[in-house]
């Protein structure tokens, strides 16, 4: 029998639960094993997939509304120059995390993200 924990980490690697348990199988729970094992047989399991049908949604996917609320961003002149910094909504004011400072930012340049986070709203 498959560790239940195993197979929720599995899951929650993107992984079905079918998947989850087969692997967790064949390499005797071994967690980071079942993983490669899902990966090197990955056309036999998406076949395998194909022959069921599809299950229903377990739940109602929301609005596709979403907010920026954070956005990393390189000041300097090239990636090899220069550093990272983040930016974050909070109450309503952007703020700049930059090393150990940390400061309200007036003008936060979002046009210049490298990765950008939002929430559902």
């Amino acid at each position: 029998t498959p560790n239940e924990e195993a197979v929720e980490m599995i899951g929650n690697m993107g992984f079905s639960r079918p998947q989850a348990v087969k692997a967790l199988k064949a390499t005797n729970n071994n967690l980071e094993r079942a993983v490669d094992w899902i990966f090197s047989h990955a056309t036999e399991l998406d076949s395998a997939a194909s022959d069921s049908p599809p299950a229903a949604p377990e739940f109602r996917d929301g609005n596709e509304v979403y907010k920026l609320v954070a956005f990393i961003s390189h000041m300097g002149s090239s990636t090899m120059v220069g550093h990272y910094v983040c930016h974050i909504l909070r109450d309503g004011h952007w703020v700049i995390y930059n090393d150990e400072k940390v400061a309200l930012s007036e003008n936060p340049p979002q046009q210049l993200g490298y990765l950008y986070l939002y929430r559902r709203v």
